[in-house]
């Protein structure tokens, strides 16, 4: 098979839905499958080929204006017929022996261009679900970027804006509501006319059942590689001292992470970290909430903003907790995946799609409430025995259950269902 990946988020630069995109490309490619990266990158230039990371890519530059709403058209509707056309040349280049084509949309960005380049070639195509895009304009799922909610009317936006752009920004953007609403539309119109859409959870498959029919809609979780993890956390971490016990927060100091939540929890734990240093290794605007709590209640706490994701790795094998209180419906995280990779001991709050990975008492630990999460990881720091348990609970669900030839072995399944569809339909 020729397998192309439109994808408006690809490494090097990019979070969790784009490294897994690339780790789907990297397993399909040590199938023995061609496999090519189609990723359209704000302000670069002409066409380009190359290869990052493993991965043949084409790239290909378009501008946008930094006008609210204007913003995304140029970044959607007016990029969809340019992509679409690239996405027809590559399946239309010369191949020898001749081989059938999967079109198989990463993201949000990419979704319509893909139903448009596979009407034309009369391919099979698939895509990948990864957040809210469906049903929430800014992805997030997250009412004023603060409460989840079930999807966006026009009812809900008209306070959503003003809630999460300011009063008078919020007022004005109120304009654009006929706008978001019709783009929201064309998304799901994406999804109903794909021929496969894959979930990487039950909670996203959940939202997606009144969406996609059900023989249409797949759960296929993302990939985290083990061997490629075992390589990196080989080397020990630099950056904080080898005597150093700690437990550790990977993202965005945002609300949607719980980081609001991790200040309370560290209120609450306090003296529980005893000689333990939080370290944080992300940024954003809740850092200074989060400073405040921890001179509070007298926990050291370190900050690193963004490192290298590497040195995260190493860290997340070291830790001797890692702290995950979303509070956002979790897709499936990809810290989450990589944590149970690095064998760390997971305490996570049960949103989204977390409990798909952590397995209360098994590959981690489940805490629901501020107070029961501050309570847990108290008595987390003083078992050990436990935490050792946890950590390797959730290192061998990573390989039963998100190893490479495990995920692309079900990636390949469906691929190789709707080729055979699609051959019984033109004869």
């Amino acid at each position: 098979m020729n397998i192309l990946l439109p994808t408006d988020v690809f490494p090097p630069r990019c979070g969790g839905a784009g490294w897994s995109a690339h780790a789907l490309a990297l397993a399909l490619i040590a199938r023995g499958y061609q496999v090519t990266a189609i990723v359209p990158r704000e302000g670069q230039g002409a066409v380009s080929i190359g290869e990052t990371l493993g991965v043949p890519v084409l790239s290909f530059g378009y501008r946008a204006p930094r006008v609210p709403f204007v913003r995304n058209y140029a970044r959607n509707e007016r990029l969809w017929s340019r992509l679409a056309h690239i996405i027809v040349e590559v399946g239309t280049s010369d191949a020898s022996p001749p081989r059938p084509t999967i079109i198989h949309a990463q993201h949000v960005q990419v979704a319509p261009a893909t139903i448009m380049a596979g009407r034309r070639l009369g391919a099979p195509v698939v895509i990948t679900v990864r957040d809210h895009w469906p049903w929430d304009y800014f992805a997030t799922g997250l009412h004023g970027n603060l409460v989840p909610y079930p999807r966006q009317t026009w009812a809900s936006l008209a306070t959503d804006l003003p809630a999460r752009l300011g009063p008078l920004p919020g007022a004005a953007a109120l304009l654009a509501i006929p706008y978001m609403l019709r783009h929201l539309a064309r998304r799901r119109a994406a999804l109903r006319q794909a021929d496969a859409v894959i979930a990487g959870s039950r909670y996203i498959a959940g939202r997606l059942a009144d969406l996609v029919e059900p023989r249409r809609l797949h759960i296929i979780p993302n990939i985290v590689d083990l061997t490629a993890i075992d390589a990196r956390i080989a080397t020990p971490p630099t950056i904080i001292p080898s005597d150093e016990r700690f437990v550790l927060y990977v993202g965005k100091l945002e609300r949607n992470k719980g980081a609001h939540l991790l200040s309370d929890i560290v209120r609450q734990a306090g003296a529980a970290l005893g000689n333990h240093t939080l370290v944080v290794a992300g940024n954003g605007p809740l850092r200074e909430a989060l400073e405040h709590a921890a001179r509070a209640a007298q926990v050291q706490v370190r900050f690193l903003d963004w490192i290298d994701h590497d040195e995260v790795l190493r860290l997340m094998a070291r830790c001797d907790l890692l702290l995950f209180p979303s509070a956002w419906g979790e897709p499936l995280s990809r810290v989450l995946l990589e944590a149970c990779a690095c064998g760390a001991p997971i305490l996570a709050m049960p949103t989204g799609g977390t409990p798909d990975i952590i397995i209360d008492g098994e590959s981690g630990s489940l805490a629901a409430t501020v107070s029961g999460f501050a309570r847990r990881l108290a008595e987390l720091l003083e078992r050990p025995a436990e935490r050792t348990a946890l950590g390797n609970g959730a290192r061998r669900l990573a390989a039963r259950r998100f190893a490479p030839e495990i995920v692309a072995g079900q990636v390949e399944s469906l691929y190789r269902s709707l080729i055979e569809a699609a051959q019984r339909a033109s004869n």
